[in-house]
């Protein structure tokens, strides 16, 4: 992988955790003008994130929740990791 593909990569998945500067979004979109894989792989992030906020949105209108065994076993995982 190319060192212009790993950084877009990189704020690529940023994007969707923070506001990106003008200068990183330029970047991006300059990048994305010559380069198709990361042009798909931005496309395939996108739809993967709009997926799961749909399935979020569709689990607070159902108030579906873990059962309470479950979430146990999670935070007992968790805090074998520590």
């Amino acid at each position: 992988m190319k060192h212009a593909c790993k950084r877009v990569s990189q704020l690529t998945s940023e994007s969707f955790d923070r506001d990106l500067s003008l200068a990183e979004k330029l970047q991006l979109k300059l990048h994305f003008a010559m380069c198709g894989l990361c042009r798909n792989y931005h496309q395939s992030l996108q739809t993967m994130a709009g997926i799961f906020e749909q399935i979020r949105e569709h689990d607070l209108k159902q108030d579906i929740q873990l059962p309470i065994e479950a979430k146990q076993r999670i935070q007992s995982v968790l805090e074998k990791e520590k």
